[in-house]
């Protein structure tokens, strides 16, 4: 068949789109084509090793799978960015002011050669994505010099003493170089400092508590490049002419072509074309083509696919200003989803990276104590009429009638310093710093609040500690 060809024959070319450069990744090693397979469930055995070395995965490139689902799932990304800029958005300090200029330039030494500022991002995003940390301890120099490594370039034995870092998994051990393990008093003047999670039934290599939602996190992927595949591959005409017979030459096939372009464009709009021909098998036939619905197909799994990611995160995607379809909230909702991720997630993270700085500073020789900053992204709440309510006022100023029965809970309930004394160590420190950053104006009244009660607390008790009316 040809289409506006005066031979049926020319039509005939090759495909020069169908080339073997068009299946290539567009990225190197890191980027990998993804096999068929569960990607939450890789394969680590303590036998299945490699000159001594635990393969990890089927391939030995899953924590490579790992980096490369942060960059292919938009909505899993965000996640892991939200949670890193959550944790150490407000920066670090030192738990204890230098007392000298010996000890300022000794934090600042610490803190130049090593780009601790850098470094602190970097860690804190290599633990949240694979819940392991690996650090070059050098100490040649006077004082001792820190190069973190991705932990995708790293495997270990079963025991955790051997560790072989390598640029390159996928083409084996080549260009590989072993390191020991770093402990406090090791002499060698190079080793490795490990830090990682111990998942529950996974002693050789931790896997990250996000892993149930790989295989969605590539879904999302995939639907995108679905879409850009289903653009560039579709043909779009309105309607297709058939003709039984080919042209007989070059003018024909110009004469007909102008014929029906002439008819195009909304000036010609509601007109009638005939097509005419020395008998029904001669005369040209006219199909209208529907459109391309491709794009249907993955509707429906959107919303799942943001839950589930979201859930894995441990995150309301509210908080992070994405819309989930069919669900209202309000801002009580959304500072409460906030006080609960920062008490899950947030504040053992920064617990997690402030002990990998201050094992790095005992490393170092100094002594003091690595502090990460508090810091909310959502800080102030916005006052509507369901907090009003809650806080006995109306839109005008004046108060609800309180309820006898709210009246009696009232009474009832244990004062503050009672709550206070069935918390433990942990706890009581965050409730100091909530007070602390409350008295500073760092939050706000309805923020301190939720806060407060997300530990269990009555508002009544919340606003008799944090001193408010």
């Amino acid at each position: 068949m040809g289409l506006f060809t005066a031979k049926a024959s020319q039509s005939n070319s090759s495909n020069s789109t169908e080339s073997g450069s068009s299946k290539k990744s567009a990225f190197s090693t890191p980027f990998m084509q993804v096999g068929e397979g569960n990607l939450s469930a890789p394969h680590i055995n303590k036998y299945y090793t490699q000159n001594g070395i635990v393969r990890f995965g089927n391939d030995n490139l899953y924590p490579q799978l790992l980096n490369q689902m942060y960059f292919t799932s938009g909505i899993h990304g965000a996640c892991i960015d939200f949670i890193v800029n959550a944790a150490i958005g407000g920066g670090y300090s030192y738990e204890v002011e230098p007392k000298d200029g010996r000890e300022k330039v000794q934090l600042k030494t610490f803190e130049k050669i090593n780009k601790i500022k850098k470094m602190v991002r970097s860690i804190t995003r290599d633990y949240v994505i694979h819940n392991r940390v690996n650090i070059i301890v050098s100490k040649g120099g006077k004082m001792c010099k820190f190069k973190r490594l991705d932990p995708s370039t790293i495997r270990n034995s079963a025991d955790l003493k051997k560790f072989i870092w390598n640029s390159d998994w996928s083409r084996g051990q080549v260009e590989s170089k072993p390191y020991e393990r770093y402990e406090y008093g090791t002499t060698s003047n190079e080793s490795l400092y490990v830090y990682q999670d111990e998942s529950p039934g996974q002693d050789i290599y931790p896997i990250p508590a996000y892993n149930s939602i790989l295989n969605w996190a590539f879904n999302d992927g995939e639907q995108a490049y679905f879409h850009k595949s289903n653009i560039q591959n579709s043909i779009f005409p309105s309607l297709v002419i058939r003709r039984p017979k080919t042209f007989s030459s070059d003018d024909e096939l110009e004469r007909f072509k102008k014929s029906i372009s002439s008819k195009t464009g909304a000036k010609d709009g509601g007109r009638v074309l005939v097509l005419t021909g020395s008998g029904i098998d001669d005369t040209p036939q006219v199909t209208p083509i529907s459109a391309n619905n491709n794009d249907k197909l993955f509707e429906g799994t959107a919303k799942e696919l943001k839950e589930n990611i979201s859930i894995a995160h441990k995150i309301n995607p509210a908080i992070m200003g994405i819309k989930v379809a069919g669900s209202l909230g309000n801002a009580q909702e959304l500072a409460m989803s906030y006080a609960i991720f920062e008490k899950n997630v947030i504040m053992p993270l920064r617990e997690i990276i402030e002990e990998i700085f201050n094992d790095l500073l005992l490393a170092a020789g100094i002594e003091n104590d690595f502090k990460i900053n508090e810091y909310q992204i959502i800080n102030q709440v916005v006052k509507n009429e369901e907090m009003s309510k809650a806080s006995g006022e109306t839109k005008s100023g004046t108060p609800y009638k309180v309820k006898e029965t709210e009246q009696k809970e009232d009474q009832e309930e244990v004062s503050s310093n009672d709550f206070l004394r069935g918390l433990n160590a942990k706890e009581s420190q965050d409730m100091y710093r909530i007070i602390r950053d409350h008295s500073r104006e760092k939050i706000n009244d309805q923020l301190a609040i939720l806060r407060l009660k997300s530990y269990g607390m009555t508002e009544s008790q919340a606003r008799e500690i944090l001193g408010i009316k």
